[in-house]
């Protein structure tokens, strides 16, 4: 590794339903690095839970992985048994003459791009935290508390911020079936009246995966049956009449809280689905050519729409304000807004901490403009400067708390 440069470990992957967004995610963050300052470091989680690092993995066409591929990777670990002082590393298996050694490979920050389940809920950054492992945007906290929509939701909605009434449905345990009754008295407690069509979504995803309307009963019960096959519950909400979305970015990496251009997608469904984020046209194959991504920038979207009047484009970015302090984020992330196009009324939808492009192309139609390179360079030095200010004080003397004679 050059002494010049820090060296930077992109994990994505992962043992999610979003394991395939995650590797175009982190691909993209590899690619917009500034060269002159930093080296990337890939490390891809598979489905089956292990990590993997070699150039290979730089290339789109090399995904999905198989058994001849991994003989041209390297399987690594975290090394965990690492004294802080040292610094982060994986460690990767390698043959030796007196049997296997682990050669180190040492970095200076991991930069989580997995998206959903295991990477962008908290459990990762627990992991890194718990080690000493200096990483890029959100907390544990602040991942784990707004992954769960109806806890956000909650919190919010206590401050003020519009929200839509929601039901939260279990996932019932091995062996149960779902009870009719039972959910009909948990969405009079979350809705009141029951009335359709409803928007059913898992609780703790992203990428639109899972998320559908039911227009009856008979449809709710498949909606649900179907979230349960990938989440432990589900969110059940009225459908928006004259549905407009709208996002914007937020972050403070750049020194001060900074707030994106809003964008629209453009849907041809109800919703924005998982084929029209990311399959081409919105029914046919992903595009893994191997040239620097644009990210979501390939897909319809209006940047600053006009139709939005300045007291919504300004309500937009007060709610967006408060989500970010009040759950005191980090990195860059994408604050999801619903609106009734012929109302105007506005509710807040969801937080993603890792959102897919890490929302660079939010950034490209800013004021000022930020590109994709900026953007990585800003959240890099961010994960460094919050890492160290977070090495917490473990001498049991400093802090008054001996019981033990030391001598």
């Amino acid at each position: 590794m050059s002494k010049d440069r820090k060296r930077i470990a992109v994990i994505f992957g992962g043992q999610s339903v979003e394991h395939d967004v995650s590797i175009l995610t982190g691909l993209q963050f590899l690619e917009a690095l500034d060269l002159d300052r930093f080296e990337g470091l890939p490390v891809y989680v598979a489905p089956d839970g292990g990590w993997w690092t070699g150039e290979a993995l730089l290339k789109r066409s090399f995904y999905p992985l198989d058994a001849d591929k991994k003989k041209r990777l390297k399987a690594v670990r975290l090394d965990v048994g690492r004294a802080r002082s040292a610094g982060a590393a994986l460690l990767a298996a390698k043959g030796g003459l007196f049997g296997p050694k682990e050669d180190q490979l040492p970095f200076d920050l991991m930069v989580p791009a997995i998206h959903g389940s295991n990477g962008e809920d908290g459990t990762l950054q627990g992991l890194l935290a718990f080690h000493g492992v200096p990483f890029a945007g959100c907390r544990a906290l602040a991942s784990s508390t707004t992954m769960d929509k109806d806890f956000t939701k909650r919190v919010l909605g206590a401050l003020g911020v519009p929200v839509l009434p929601g039901a939260r449905i279990e996932r019932p345990q091995s062996g149960a079936s779902l009870e009719p009754k039972a959910m009909e008295r948990q969405l009079a407690e979350g809705l009141g009246r029951l009335e359709f069509p409803l928007f059913v979504k898992p609780l703790g995803l992203g990428s639109s995966i899972g998320a559908s309307v039911a227009d009856d009963m008979d449809g709710l019960l498949a909606a649900l049956l179907a979230v349960f096959r990938i989440d432990q519950a589900a969110l059940v909400e009225p459908k928006v009449a004259n549905l407009r979305e709208y996002n914007v970015a937020a972050s403070r990496a750049t020194g001060v809280l900074r707030l994106s251009a809003i964008e629209r997608p453009k849907s041809a469904a109800d919703f924005l689905n998982f084929s029209e984020k990311y399959l081409s046209g919105g029914s046919g194959g992903a595009k893994l050519d191997e040239a620097p991504s644009e990210g979501m920038l390939s897909q319809n979207r209006v940047l600053n729409p006009e139709e939005l009047t300045p007291d919504q484009s300004t309500a937009i970015q007060n709610h967006a304000r408060c989500v970010f302090e009040t759950f005191n984020l980090a990195g860059s992330v994408r604050i999801d807004f619903l609106s009734d196009a012929e109302s105007g009324e506005l509710w807040f939808n969801e937080v993603n901490t890792v959102p897919g492009s890490f929302a660079c192309y939010l950034w490209q139609a800013a004021e000022p403009p930020l590109s994709f390179i900026e953007l990585t360079t800003s959240l890099i030095e961010e994960g460094l400067r919050l890492s160290a200010g977070e090495r917490a004080q473990t001498d049991v003397q400093t802090a008054r708390a001996v019981i033990f004679d030391r001598g």
